[in-house]
């Protein structure tokens, strides 16, 4: 009896490690939020023509009945290669997040981490257009079923490596559609693919650079998808229509430090304003506790922006534009 009792402790204890042991990490997602309540969800994207996951964090008293007529400020965030919707709130981001409204760097708002497939870039491919799943269809799904502002004052979009040039990328095409764009460790890339650096080069594959630019890399979507040549394009008067935030580490694998600085010098030349940070010592993604030492930055950027525009009364419908 004391020897199957002991076996049975044994097990149980194997079963408990095993959560914490898969995939070699321990998930860093908080036990319980102080401020958000967080969901995964599931919608029909035309743009991709299948049903794609989502997660969604929605303020504790979001059902409370005295708020029911309230419009809440919106933040999509974008994920990075080979991740999920599910990145954010495993890796350290949603203790990010709840912690930022707590400090009153954020206030209360509807955050969205979206799913935009493991290698896409969030470029629009054909029969697979990523970066309008994100633009029209996420955008629209969410402000039809959840009580969030259009106006893109109350409207930001986030990412991290390809999920900042996502950001980036949608950001500078649609400067009426979010009034914000953060981005961390993106993928930024000189203008001519040439120019690449050679650890860049050596990374092509691996980056999916070959699969959504060819090989060797083709002009047209590449400038279509490299932010630089976006912002070298844009007018600037539009790009100074956004409040512009970026970073990246001098430790990043992949060297995007050096695209990063390349667009922060466009910007400069062009006078758009923006906050460009060069993070010593500072790992890519979520690496070397990068993520702590860059999101505070932008969420409080984003925060400014919802706080005066919630100040302003600026709620109201958004004009028709572009990006919708």
């Amino acid at each position: 009896m004391r020897a199957i009792l002991l076996s049975s402790i044994a097990l149980l204890t194997f079963a408990a490690l095993l959560p914490a042991q898969r995939g070699g990490r321990r998930s860093r997602a908080p036990k319980e939020m102080k401020n958000f309540t967080f969901e995964d969800e599931r919608f029909q994207s035309q743009s991709v023509g299948k049903r794609m996951p989502f997660g969604i964090y929605l303020p504790k008293d979001y059902d409370d009945e005295a708020n029911k007529d309230q419009k809440l400020p919106l933040v999509i965030w974008l994920h990075g290669m080979w991740e999920d919707h599910m990145r954010f709130h495993s890796r350290g981001g949603a203790v990010e997040l709840d912690k930022a409204v707590s400090e009153g760097k954020l206030p209360p708002c509807v955050f969205v981490t979206a799913n935009g497939g493991r290698s896409s870039m969030y470029v629009n491919r054909e029969g697979e257009k990523w970066e309008d799943l994100i633009s029209k269809d996420l955008l629209e799904h969410v402000t039809k079923n959840y009580r969030v502002s259009k106006d893109r004052n109350q409207r930001a979009i986030m990412g991290i490596s390809m999920g900042g040039m996502g950001a980036l990328r949608i950001a500078f095409n649609n400067p009426k559609l979010f009034g914000a764009v953060g981005a961390h460790s993106s993928a930024v890339f000189a203008e001519d693919p040439e120019d690449l650096p050679p650890n860049l080069k050596k990374y092509a594959s691996r980056l999916g650079l070959d699969e959504v630019f060819g090989n060797p890399i083709q002009e047209e979507p590449w400038q279509k998808a490299n932010p630089l040549c976006i912002a070298n394009r844009v007018a600037a008067k539009d790009l100074s229509q956004l409040l512009i935030y970026f970073d990246a580490g001098t430790k990043d694998r992949y060297g995007f430090a050096d695209g990063n600085k390349l667009l922060h010098d466009c910007l400069v030349k062009r006078k758009v304003k923006h906050t460009w940070r060069l993070i010593k010592g500072g790992g890519h993604s979520w690496g070397n506790r990068f993520q702590h030492e860059t999101l505070p930055h932008s969420f409080a950027m984003v925060g400014e922006m919802f706080r005066k525009a919630g100040k302003a009364g600026d709620d109201k419908p958004a004009k028709k534009d572009g990006g919708k």
